[in-house]
């Protein structure tokens, strides 16, 4: 292949990997991404929630589940968002000698507004304010009577900063609070509050497709990986 070829190849890829690069280092809000998350439940063992008015010893265990979520950018620096997850654990009961194994089902959602400042085209600030909820049912151990079905909602709050640290990577670190974040030990909630710290990353194989991983730290601890499809 000549030099004068070779040259026209290079600017046909350039130009056409040209416009992927550029879509992948825009940070946007408007997506929609699921897959599957993992999660653990701290201090299950002191919820008047799963343990009602009998002392029992009880140990929670991670497993898995799904979340869906998705976003809408209205304007410039706004944008509405929502995500549901529902994950199962795994529940271990001790009564004397004798240990039962069971399970119950976490669901959270979560629905609000955001608004986030571009500092540049690879850095950007947001915070999000939101409605949370959060629910705890379906406990089952053979055996065992575990009237489980406890549910409550809370307002919710989140401020972050998105970098996309190269054209097709981007990675997100947020802290968040939310009046629903894990069991109560006392009182006639069944749920109290949290903060949270969570980091994730993404990568754009595909100008609007992206694998997301992310983990997130509190009373509730959890670990996802999913495909975001962007807009």
């Amino acid at each position: 292949m000549s030099k004068q070829n070779r040259m026209i190849m290079v600017a046909i890829a350039v130009s056409l990997a040209g416009p992927a690069m550029a879509h992948a280092r825009d940070i946007g809000f408007t997506y929609i991404e699921g897959g599957i998350v993992g999660g653990f439940v701290n201090d299950i063992e002191t919820s008047g929630a799963v343990t009602g008015s009998v002392p029992l010893d009880v140990e929670s265990d991670a497993d898995g589940g799904a979340f869906i979520g998705g976003a809408w950018q209205l304007t410039d620096q706004l944008h509405l968002f929502g995500e549901y997850a529902s994950l199962g654990q795994e529940l271990e009961i001790r009564s004397g000698t004798d240990t039962v194994a069971g399970e119950y089902d976490v669901v959270r959602w979560r629905i609000g507004v955001g608004y986030q400042y571009p500092v540049s085209k690879s850095l950007a600030y947001y915070g999000r304010l939101s409605l949370d909820q959060l629910e705890f049912k379906d406990a089952r151990a053979a055996g065992f009577n575990l009237d489980v079905d406890a549910d409550d909602s809370g307002p919710g709050a989140e401020l972050g900063v998105i970098w996309a640290a190269t054209p097709t990577l981007h990675l997100q670190g947020h802290a968040r609070y939310t009046a629903v974040g894990g069991v109560a030990s006392s009182g006639s909630d069944p749920f109290e509050s949290d903060v949270l710290i969570g980091v994730n990353g993404r990568w754009h194989f595909h100008p609007n497709i992206a694998l997301v991983t992310g983990y997130e730290y509190g009373k509730i601890t959890t670990l996802n990986v999913g495909v975001r499809l962007s807009f």
